[in-house]
């Protein structure tokens, strides 16, 4: 059962917290909270106890030996949202604030997500303050976060520049940096100038230390990795600098060694080798990181782990870059009968799911946002089921399951069509060994991504595949 571990803490708090994970690492560690009235608290004080609370409740629930709960992480969360908020709001009523007061009024204001407020307290603080030492680079590293977060570029240009002008650098947060704004850009079209960032943030991210294993730097290396293959992918850039990125990311793994970040970017490779009509190539990548992961992972859990992820690619891409088999379906909810045939010159997203997974309706909000988004771009969204036989805990007829569907299809807001199946035909034919499983295929039918699960990036990776075959012309 999978519990609310150390090292699943540190997964989380980096997923969920990067600034607030940073933060630690130019702030001292935080006191236990006192008992003294919070209007004596310092502002450092109200940071720390705002800043600390997802830490404190994760090791709360380990010693508790609680299984992980994705609904209870998100209470958290927004638990220390509130708590950053009071304490703020606390902090900004005093009269004669000066220096240092504006530094954690705008770290507590960046925890609660609220640019505006963040960017005044932490500009206040650096027209106030020297402009060299641990807290103005993480004011200035904050800052060019959310300024390109409200698409104010010029200025976290600026802030960049003032950051690499002065010290201590730490290349953590240049890769932060250097890849926020290179997300923005991208998001604004400007390509060459996303391109530049993300080259920049690339080759920062591979002097980070891999050795002893830091889960930071390997999600770093992969984030920009994968980043700077999308732009090139975007700017219809020669495949081979693709390939030759994530060789770069797949070698300093092995070097490290680090296991995890060289499975990740495996299977990225693997899906540009498809896409450059390589897919012998790929296949016999997958079989050597098999092998690989066998001859080197000695941990028994994480072994077994790793080689589910490959294999599980591996299977799949037997699918990728083959036309989409068809579909078998028996009932049709808010949907003409279609064949996937009949919906070539659209991009097409199966969803493999049931009423009864869990991680099929933590998708939901996902799938209704695609559907609004997209859908007069040219996707097509799907709803792959079939008739299991029971529903909340009671045997049904198919007839009576088909309502108990078109019930449940209203009640969740759906806003696409539902596929019923009367047997495994499409499981089979698509390798569904588990849902949700998202397929999406190409303008001319073929199969482009196929994989499993919700959260962890899922969404992120489908969001962005969707735009690429959204743009992509038809041929």
């Amino acid at each position: 059962m999978k519990r609310f571990s150390t090292p699943l803490l540190l997964v989380i708090i980096i997923a969920l917290l990067s600034i607030e994970s940073f933060a630690q690492a130019r702030h001292a560690p935080a006191p236990a909270p006192t008992n003294a009235p919070s209007d004596t608290r310092t502002a450092s004080e109200l940071y720390d106890e705002a800043a600390g609370y997802v830490a404190r409740k994760f090791q709360e629930f380990a010693s508790k030996k609680m299984p992980y709960d994705p609904k209870l992480a998100e209470q958290t969360v927004n638990e220390q949202k509130n708590l950053a908020a009071k304490n703020a709001l606390l902090l900004s009523s005093r009269v004669n604030l000066a220096g240092a007061d504006f530094y954690y009024m705008g770290l507590l204001y960046s925890l609660t997500g609220n640019k505006d407020r963040t960017i005044e307290s932490l500009m206040k603080f650096l027209e106030t303050e020297k402009t060299v030492g641990d807290h103005a680079q993480f004011a200035r590293y904050v800052l060019v976060q959310r300024m390109a977060g409200k698409n104010l570029l010029d200025e976290a240009e600026s802030r960049l520049a003032d950051y690499l002008r002065f010290e201590p650098q730490k290349p953590n947060e240049r890769v932060v940096m250097e890849s926020t704004l290179a997300t923005a850009y991208q998001k604004n079209k400007q390509l060459d100038r996303a391109l530049a960032h993300a080259e920049e943030a690339f080759k920062t991210a591979k002097t980070l230390q891999l050795s002893p294993p830091n889960a930071n730097s390997e999600r770093l290396l992969t984030t920009s990795s994968f980043a700077l293959v999308d732009i090139y992918e975007d700017m219809k850039k020669p495949a081979d600098l693709s390939v030759a990125a994530l060789e770069d990311a797949r070698k300093l793994a092995e070097a490290a060694p680090s296991p995890r970040l060289y499975v990740d970017a495996t299977r990225r490779l693997a899906d540009v080798l498809v896409d450059g009509h390589r897919k012998p190539d790929a296949l016999k990548m997958m079989k050597d990181a098999i092998a690989y992961v066998q001859g080197n992972v000695k941990d028994v859990r994480d072994q077994a782990y790793l080689l589910q992820l490959l294999q599980r690619k591996q299977l799949y891409l037997r699918l990728q870059g083959e036309t989409a088999p068809e579909i078998t379906i028996a009932k049709w909810i808010e949907h003409a009968p279609v064949k996937l045939s009949d919906l070539r010159g659209h991009v097409v997203l199966l969803d493999f799911w049931a009423t009864w997974c869990g991680p099929c309706r933590i998708a939901f909000p996902h799938l209704r946002e695609w559907n609004e988004k997209y859908k007069d771009k040219g996707l097509v969204i799907l709803g792959i089921t079939k008739y299991y036989g029971h529903a909340d805990g009671k045997e049904l007829t198919p007839p009576e399951e088909l309502s108990y569907l078109e019930r449940f299809k209203k009640e969740n807001n759906l806003t696409y069509g539902i596929a019923v199946a009367s047997g495994d035909d499409n499981h089979r034919n698509y390798n569904v060994l588990a849902i949700p499983t998202a397929v999406l295929i190409d303008r001319q039918g073929v199969v482009r991504l196929v994989t499993t699960g919700s959260g962890g990036g899922n969404e992120v990776e489908i969001t962005a595949a969707i735009e690429k075959l959204l743009n992509e012309s038809q041929k």
